[in-house]
C-alpha cells in the first residue's frame, strides 16, 4: 500500500509539472494542459487527453502560461470592437498591462516524419491603432510542410486601468523624448494614482516615465490600497 500511495504521489507531481497551463473559458470552463502560443489574439493549447484546442480572445477570461497571466480585453478597432490578450504587470486597485513583446512560439526542430502538420502563428495587416497587427492561427500539413518558426510578436505596449475610474489607456513609456508625450503619460498616472500624496509628488517630479518606475509606481500605489 506504501508502495502505491507513493506511485500516485510520484504521479501526481509530475502530471502538475507537466500540465501547469490552463484556459478560463467565458462559460468558466476550465482547459488544462500545454499552452504552445499565443498571437495575442489567439491561444494554442494541447489539452489534456483532448485535441488540440485554438480559441480566440473573445471566448477566453484569462489564461496562466509560464508563469504569466493573461487576460482578455476589449478594443476598440475603428468601428469594430475586438478581444485581444493582455499580459499582467500588476494587478491590484490599478491595473497595468503589457500587449506584445517577445517571440512567444518557440521554434520546433524539423523531424523526419512522412506527414508532420505545420503549425503558424500569423500576423495580418489589421490592428489597433494602426500597429499591423492582425491575427491569425493556422494549422496545415503534408510533406512538403515547412518547418515551424518562431513568430514575431507585437511591439511592446502598455496599458493602465482603474476600474471604475474610466476606460483602459495606453501608456507610451518606451523611448519618451517629447515633452508633450511625457506630459501625457504624467497626467494619465496622476489621473490614476494622483489621490496618494507621496506618490502623486514622485510623479509630479518624474522625468524618464519608464517602464520600471511606472511599474513600481502602480506596485507602491496598490500596497497603499490593500
Amino acid at each position: 500500500m506504501k508502495i502505491f500511495n507513493l506511485f500516485i504521489l510520484f504521479f501526481s507531481i509530475t502530471l502538475t509539472t507537466y500540465a501547469q497551463d490552463f484556459i478560463v473559458k467565458n462559460n468558466d470552463d476550465v482547459i488544462r494542459g500545454t499552452i504552445k502560443g499565443t498571437d495575442y489574439f489567439s491561444v494554442f493549447i494541447s489539452a489534456n487527453d483532448e485535441a488540440d484546442v485554438i480559441l480566440p480572445a473573445k471566448d477566453v477570461k484569462n489564461f496562466f502560461w509560464n508563469g504569466d497571466s493573461f487576460v482578455s480585453k476589449g478594443f476598440a478597432n475603428g468601428r469594430n470592437f475586438e478581444y485581444r490578450f493582455v499580459k499582467v504587470i500588476e494587478m491590484g486597485t490599478v491595473n497595468l498591462y503589457s500587449f506584445g513583446g517577445g517571440t512567444l512560439v518557440p521554434a520546433v526542430k524539423e523531424k523526419k516524419v512522412k506527414f508532420r502538420p505545420s503549425i503558424g502563428i500569423g500576423t495580418g495587416t489589421g490592428g489597433y491603432g494602426g500597429m499591423g497587427m492582425g491575427g491569425g492561427i493556422s494549422i496545415g500539413g503534408g510533406r512538403s510542410s515547412a518547418p515551424e518558426r518562431p513568430a514575431g510578436a507585437p511591439v511592446v505596449r502598455y496599458f493602465i486601468e482603474k476600474p471604475g475610474a474610466g476606460p483602459l489607456q495606453e501608456v507610451p513609456m518606451k523611448a519618451i523624448t517629447d515633452d508633450a508625450k511625457k506630459t501625457e503619460v504624467k497626467n494619465i498616472l496622476l489621473q490614476k494614482m494622483g489621490d496618494q500624496p507621496a506618490l502623486k509628488a514622485k510623479i509630479e517630479v518624474g522625468a524618464d516615465f519608464n517602464t520600471r518606475d511606472v511599474t513600481e509606481w502602480v506596485k507602491e500605489y496598490n500596497a497603499t490600497k490593500k
